[in-house]
């Protein structure tokens, strides 16, 4: 009888624990699936994301050891911006604050918004995947986006060159002069572009996702104006209504720095209508080997830009006439340097020794930025006329680019025959 009591009691006993054991397995899956849930809520992809505080909008946040053991995430902010602080969300112990230090980057050209880069120096003991940013210390801010640390993971090179270009807006339609641009890249060795995209006709999106489907593109949405006024002009008294300039280019052109740092070696900062031409060398490659063993120092190799008027015609046929855009094989006429004017120059650099560039200049950096003249390399900028006072005969004839011609027609030809244009 005794025994029979013992083993009842032992039989309640162990269907109690199991159940305790199996009611705290299944709560804790559920808290689980919650947080995992809520985590994956709460991490932005977006390549813009808004802060409450309205005056903050997040890009993307890069780890940065080249200075202290940091993350670098980059921002635009507007000047009035000086409190900013740092959350790591530590897997193994609790979330730790750090105040961030803002470097509002000196070249916003009068507007109130500007380019940022908002450094949090890392903890010891901290395990972390993601950052969020926070306007304020003593406020409930729980449910800020996080933002994955990218460039933790540091493998070869996928690329020699990469382009980055920036900002593509409004109805862009010149789809001929994007194909020759693209493929007048690949001939100079680029492996990959950058491209960010505010907005475009029908037809160059049909160009964009040709190159995507390639492998040759990345293409970065860039919504900027759903949060700012963004202005078509570089200088604020040009356009004193709107917030930032030039459709937050120069954003833009850090976050692609940053974004290739280590997936390519070198890296070409200009525009779509834009090309950095060697003179005395057959593509970038060879023109960066000598430019390296002559300048062992230098990180910014800068190129004075030339205006191709693309009003002036050469001589030669337009065999793409049914094709949108500018055909910039038919202008090889450019104005004389104007020396009084300010140089546009673009660039070519070492993204690991960048810390901050805006449009035409390196801002921050190790080694030596370096200019050189047109017996070395130029930028071919087929455009409007900058100066229409000029008269044609002052114009200079200049064939640089018709040595790529013969090879460029068959290229240029494919791409046009697999993409369906409307005209």
């Amino acid at each position: 009888m005794l025994s029979t009591l013992k083993f009842t009691i032992f039989l309640c006993c162990l269907v109690i624990c199991i159940v305790l054991t199996l009611s705290f397995y299944l709560h804790h899956q559920q808290t689980k699936q919650n947080v995992t849930r809520r985590d994956n809520v709460d991490i932005s992809n977006k390549s813009i994301t808004a802060l409450g505080d309205n005056k903050t909008y997040i890009i993307s946040a890069y780890y940065d050891s080249r200075r202290t053991e940091s993350v670098r995430i980059l921002a635009i902010i507007h000047e009035s911006v000086k409190e900013l602080y740092c959350r790591f969300h530590c897997t193994n112990k609790d979330n730790i604050l750090v105040v961030a230090q803002i470097d509002l980057h000196i070249e916003r050209y009068g507007f109130p918004y500007g380019t940022a880069d908002l450094l949090c120096e890392e903890l010891p003991n901290c395990v972390y995947e993601f950052v969020s940013v926070h306007w304020s210390k003593t406020e409930m801010t729980n449910y800020v986006p996080r933002f994955e640390v990218k460039n933790r993971d540091v493998g070869p090179f996928s690329a020699n060159f990469t382009v980055c270009i920036s900002a593509l807006y409004g109805e862009y339609n010149n789809v001929l002069q994007m194909i020759q641009s693209f493929e007048m890249y690949k001939l100079l060795g680029a492996n990959r572009v950058t491209i960010y995209k505010n907005g475009c006709h029908e037809n160059v999106e049909k160009v964009l996702q040709y190159y995507v489907k390639e492998g040759f593109l990345d293409v970065v949405t860039w919504p900027i104006d759903r949060y700012l006024r963004t202005s078509a002009m570089w200088n604020y008294s040009s356009d004193p209504n709107s917030q930032i300039s030039y459709y937050g280019q120069a954003a833009a052109l850090n976050d692609c720095i940053y974004r290739n740092m280590f997936k390519s070696k070198f890296i070409l900062l200009n525009d779509i209508d834009e090309i950095i031409l060697p003179t005395s060398h057959r593509d970038w490659n060879l023109l960066l080997l000598s430019l390296q063993k002559n300048h062992p120092n230098t990180s910014v190799f800068r190129f004075s830009n030339h205006v191709f008027p693309a009003h002036i015609n050469g001589t030669i046929d337009n065999k793409w006439n049914n094709v949108p855009g500018v055909n910039m094989f038919l202008h090889n006429y450019r104005e004389p340097v104007n020396l009084k004017a300010f140089d546009k120059q673009k660039m070519i650099i070492n993204p690991r020794k960048m810390f901050q560039t805006s449009i035409h200049r390196a801002l921050k950096y190790v080694g030596k930025s370096t200019d050189f003249n047109s017996e070395v390399g130029i930028l071919f900028h087929c455009r409007k006329t900058e100066r229409p006072e000029l008269a044609p005969e002052s114009l200079i004839e200049d064939n640089i680019l018709w040595r790529y011609r013969a090879l460029m027609v068959e290229k240029v030809d494919g791409v046009i025959n697999n993409i369906h244009l409307n005209k």
